[in-house]
């Protein structure tokens, strides 16, 4: 496989380097056949523009620059160029397909694609325009085939996939009501706290642990006999939010550790809770205000589901589709180390597929 993807990373890479770097490797570029579909070929040359397209779009990502190497080059290209063979023949079936439906993109229409991608960037001229389609290595020619085949494949999947799905309100409200954790709105608490801390020096022990156990009860004493909770924060605490009082929030139910959580459960504004040993030192908490946990109404939600079901169903009826294409396809390799790679990619996209159903 590593030889292939050699000649392969030089075909790409020619198409991204200096002048004189091509002059040394102009005299090895041969034009292969690497698979037929259908009858069809697919070109070592149209392999080599998916790689040129793929550098130019890690380029504008950041993820290559005039410093990355031809070992790095080599090996983005290595574990990208599978997927490419997979996306060529994909698009190769898709397109058969639409041309057996008598899809096509007349004349008219191109010249309306033209003119919109014309006016969209500010080209007042033809000739301005063949220009900006020569900078990118492409003719007029070029631009219609290129065009032409995201017409057939964009109207393929909208007649065999796009219009088969569908979702009444009654199938909403059904997944509406079995994900309810999907549309949860988490309760919203407002405490003020008091922590009796464990020194960073302090001894261990029983002793130890019984001195901080009596602060403790001394602060909810305190409490207890009227003075406000806030006050006593404020002089005893030894959290950070003992400068506003102990104020901490709000804070939603997910923030909260399950302990404290279960300690605050049954309280009523006002009410204050035990204290409670944690791995910081004893803490108890008044509890301020608290908005229970609820759900974000269905007809808040509906377009929601409806866009997820959408794209979930979407999926399935595009894997089924292209399921049905290769197994009804004549794939014909030339390269079995090329076959091996489409095999093997496509052989995991389907594991993925599987385990994510």
């Amino acid at each position: 496989m590593r030889s292939v993807v050699t000649w392969l990373v030089l075909g790409a890479w020619c198409a991204a380097v200096p002048a004189a770097v091509l002059a040394q490797t102009n005299s090895i570029v041969l034009e292969q056949i690497l698979v037929k579909v259908n009858g069809e070929i697919i070109t070592k040359t149209q392999l080599e523009e998916r790689q040129v397209q793929f550098l130019r779009d890690q380029r504008t990502q950041g993820t290559l620059d005039e410093n990355t190497s031809n070992t790095d080059l080599e090996r983005l290209l290595f574990e990208a160029t599978p997927q490419m063979i997979v996306d060529a023949i994909d698009e190769m079936l898709l397109v058969q397909r639409g041309k057996e439906r008598g899809i096509e993109l007349d004349a008219d229409r191109f010249s309306g694609i033209v003119e919109n991608i014309k006016k969209e960037n500010d080209i007042e001229t033809d000739e301005e325009f063949d220009e900006i389609l020569a900078v990118e290595g492409m003719t007029m020619e070029d631009l219609q085939r290129s065009m032409e085949r995201q017409f057939i494949v964009s109207s393929v999947q909208q007649i065999e996939i796009i219009n088969k799905i569908t979702m009444n309100d009654t199938e909403a409200r059904e997944y509406y009501e079995n994900n309810p954790h999907e549309y949860r709105i988490p309760s919203r608490i407002t405490l003020r706290e008091i922590l009796i801390a464990v020194p960073t020096d302090a001894a261990t022990g029983t002793a130890a642990n019984t001195a901080l156990e009596q602060r403790a009860r001394d602060a909810l004493a305190r409490v207890a006999a009227g003075e406000s909770f806030a006050a006593v924060a404020a002089e005893l605490s030894d959290a950070p939010s003992k400068a506003n009082g102990g104020l901490i929030g709000p804070l939603s139910d997910e923030d909260l550790a399950p302990a404290v959580l279960e300690l605050l459960e049954g309280l009523a504004p006002g009410d204050v809770s035990d204290s409670i040993r944690t791995a910081l030192g004893y803490q108890m908490f008044q509890l301020e205000s608290a908005t229970p946990a609820s759900r974000r109404p269905f007809e808040e939600v509906r377009d929601d589901i409806a866009s997820q079901a959408f794209n979930e169903r979407r999926i399935v009826e595009y894997e089924a589709l292209m399921r049905q294409l290769h197994a009804d396809a004549i794939i014909e390799w030339k390269n079995d180390l090329l076959r091996e790679a489409f095999e093997a990619r496509l052989s995991a996209i389907r594991a993925a597929q599987s385990v994510g159903s």
